[in-house]
């Protein structure tokens, strides 16, 4: 049962990219506590804070320290269709062949426009291994289950889906018409087991940058058919989910809490924000109580 960490970027307080050895230790932090691989430039990444350039040079820096000790995953995915196929290339050049793609957001678009979009970006990188990746909340724009099974049908290189969502009904749905060898990761720690329990290949989490060894723990046994452990697992994660990684300012929470913890990841870039004196606060109460879940 696959865990895949959603990483975090690290910024400066100037919103300047830090790529340097102290991210290298968070990362091999992660690696030592059950991560199976990153997914780079994701949410929890503030992709879309970033410029093409940014984007490239943080999926080098991890290709080139982690190559052979970690799956990796690139996100891809924005607003901007030449860049998506530009950083895919790049990606494709590293050696990095499955590649993520967030729904096209800002404007709402139709289903036409969405089949029509992942086409293009699927033909243009015909050599790549694409999951789609929906997450409505932050697009305005859901991936449908007929529209998963559109794109699927067209393209022979669409392999997955990230949900994002709190829709675990359309595992066994999408399994059964596109078979166990479509991949499905879901995205929503707060579900975790509600997907597991449909039939997902694992998950991937922002909450494991700062708690990946609960979540290796709730992978692990519900795997190993432990379901009491798992349920009481997900009840913690779920204290954690509210607390940290849905925090109105989560980013920031997320750093904050891991330089509790003695790692510097820096800051949120703006518009994101680091949390108030009283968010951090209630933070550093709420560490004591799940510490020994944290990296």
């Amino acid at each position: 049962m696959k865990l895949i960490t959603a990483i975090l970027t690290k910024f400066d307080e100037d919103g300047k990219l830090v790529l340097d050895g102290e991210y290298i230790r968070f990362l091999n932090g992660l690696i030592e506590d059950g991560v199976d691989a990153f997914f780079i430039g994701g949410t929890n990444g503030e992709f879309h804070t970033m410029n093409l350039e940014e984007r490239k040079k943080q999926l080098e820096f991890i290709h080139t320290e982690f190559k052979g000790k970690v799956e990796m995953i690139a996100h891809v995915g924005g607003n901007n269709f030449l860049e998506t196929l530009k950083l895919g290339e790049f990606a494709l050049s590293l050696g990095v062949r499955k590649l993520a793609v967030v729904a096209p957001y800002y404007f709402k678009y139709d289903e036409k426009a969405i089949v029509d979009y992942f086409m293009a970006v699927a033909n243009c990188l015909s050599d790549a291994e694409i999951i789609l990746y929906n997450i409505p909340s932050f697009t305005g724009n859901r991936i449908e289950p007929m529209t998963i099974l559109k794109v699927k049908g067209k393209s022979h290189n669409i392999v997955g889906l990230k949900d994002s969502d709190s829709r675990p009904w359309i595992v066994g749905e999408l399994k059964e018409k596109l078979g166990e060898e479509f991949q499905i990761y879901s995205g929503n720690d707060d579900m975790a087991v509600d997907y597991l329990l449909r039939g997902t290949d694992g998950q991937v989490s922002g909450t494991s940058n700062v708690f990946p060894k609960i979540l290796r723990k709730l992978l692990d046994d519900f795997e190993d058919g432990k379901y009491e452990s798992t349920f009481r697992l997900q009840r913690i994660l779920h204290k954690i989910v509210v607390n940290v990684s849905n925090h109105i300012a989560f980013v920031g929470a997320n750093k904050y809490v891991l330089k509790l913890l003695g790692y510097d990841l820096g800051f949120p870039r703006l518009p994101s924000r680091s949390p108030t004196d009283e968010e951090k606060k209630n933070l550093r109460e709420f560490l004591e109580k799940v510490r020994e879940w944290a990296i």
